[in-house]
């Protein structure tokens, strides 16, 4: 048990941790200081590096500065996230360099598990379990220790529970690999991060830094871990925190989206062009000093990371036309097994990242998970909608007229059952204006044709 544990943390071992923010609450920040300098061995903490990304309010975080071993410094133009902790990673002096979020709170004992699994593992990058700080109580929420972070295809971030085979998965382990760090709450060790290069300074404002500077790690010769002996709690909001340029946060996002793609997918970057077509519009900064960066430090092509440490991210087939979540509003459709062998479909808020509610639509008309389809039973009074094992066959063979999911010249409907006040899915005629026939995919793919 993690109370039990002792660490051998050498002498020479000092942390630095840099915290960037722009127009943050002056609480949850003075939130963050307090429970690091309450929380933190004195010996261990060499300093808090505040880095003002150019907060409306130019004494936003200046109070803190009386706070013992907290710096500010504030930028004279916004330069984001990803800049902002690189200014504050340059002018730290600790061995070792953590980055947290001005939203946070550290719990006890957070610190020592992360310093031992670095000293055990120098070239990697660590991260606590982060539990759930609720945004309108600011109650502390514990949540999973043996989740692992990933991605989809189109760099939406998923978080995925561990497995026990090739991974410490446990919450009694030391650690457990993770493709993804969780968010962008990590602790390294300084010189291997000046040696990978640090956080790429060509992202704007946020986004895709936890997904950049992981894959990073994993192909040029370090491991990203997580250690579900450290908790950190994160306040996590409805509405965006950080402010965009005119052009917006999409944008933004898109753009950041193709530079990860173009400087580490090698040929799967259409993949990510796939689902997201639109990026192919956008231009980004040149990323020939991350070219010669992976040269440099002879990193493996990502191949290598889809076969050893993401797997689980599977090339999407030529054939499919959809894919992701099948929404009614913020409703998804969702399998769930009843019995042995048989498979329910219904209704269910929609939760990313879970399997259930994962779909791929395909040329074939087949709308399937895995190896098994959505089915139709026609010869019933009502039709019964199912999960079955693909077969070919036409009870399985969908097609789509714009929003509308047809079978045999019927539409999918999530239609009310009068007598016990019950929704169902079933099939009825078509009716083009019926909110309850109409079906949103969460990816709609790019022709493979278009390549």
């Amino acid at each position: 048990m993690c109370k039990n544990r002792v660490y051998s943390i050498p002498a020479s071992y000092s942390v630095s941790i840099v915290i960037s923010f722009h127009n943050e609450a002056r609480s949850a920040l003075l939130r963050t200081i307090v429970s690091i300098l309450n929380r933190t061995p004195d010996r261990l903490l060499k300093e808090i590096i505040l880095v003002d990304d150019f907060s409306d309010n130019v004494r936003d975080g200046s109070e803190l500065a009386s706070f013992p071993k907290v710096k500010i410094f504030r930028n004279n133009q916004r330069q984001g996230l990803s800049r902002s902790r690189m200014i504050g990673a340059q002018k730290s002096t600790g061995s070792h360099v953590i980055f947290l979020d001005s939203h946070c709170e550290v719990n006890a004992d957070w610190l020592p598990p992360l310093l031992q699994v670095v000293y055990e593992h120098p070239k990697a990058l660590v991260s606590p379990v982060i539990d759930i700080i609720d945004a309108e109580t600011f109650q502390y929420k514990p949540s999973s220790g043996n989740l692992k972070g990933g991605f989809d295809w189109a760099f939406n971030y998923r978080w995925q529970a561990t497995s026990e085979e090739g991974n410490k998965g446990s919450v009694d382990s030391t650690f457990f690999k993770s493709p993804v760090i969780h968010g962008g709450l990590f602790l390294t060790n300084k010189s291997w991060f000046n040696e990978l290069g640090g956080l790429d300074r060509g992202l704007d404002i946020w986004g895709l830094e936890n997904i950049e500077i992981s894959i990073k790690t994993w192909l040029c010769g370090g491991e990203v871990l997580t250690v579900p002996c450290s908790r950190v709690g994160h306040v996590f909001r409805s509405r965006h925190p950080y402010s965009f340029p005119p052009n917006g946060s999409m944008t933004t996002y898109l753009k950041n989206s193709k530079r990860v793609a173009e400087a580490w997918l090698d040929e799967y970057k259409y993949q990510f062009y796939d689902v997201k077509p639109q990026a192919k519009h956008h231009t980004i900064n040149s990323i020939e000093g991350i070219l010669s960066l992976k040269r440099k430090l002879k990193c493996k092509p990502f191949q290598w990371y889809l076969d050893n440490i993401y797997p689980e991210l599977k090339p999407v087939s030529k054939d499919v036309l959809a894919m992701g979540q099948l929404q009614q509003e913020n409703l998804c459709l969702q399998s769930q097994v009843v019995k042995e062998n048989k498979t329910a479909i219904a209704l269910a808020p929609c939760v990313a990242s879970k399997p259930e509610q994962e779909w791929h639509f395909a040329k074939s008309g087949e709308l399937h998970q895995g190896k098994n389809c959505l089915t139709a039973k026609l010869n019933a009074k009502k039709p019964k909608i199912y999960l079955a094992k693909c077969s070919n066959n036409t009870k399985q063979k969908w097609s789509r007229r714009r929003r509308l999911l047809m079978l045999q010249g019927l539409c999918l409907e999530n239609a009310m059952d009068t007598v016990i006040g019950h929704f169902y899915l079933t099939l009825n005629p078509c009716r083009q204006k019926a909110f309850s026939q109409k079906w949103d995919f969460s990816m709609e793919l790019q022709s493979w044709g278009d390549r």
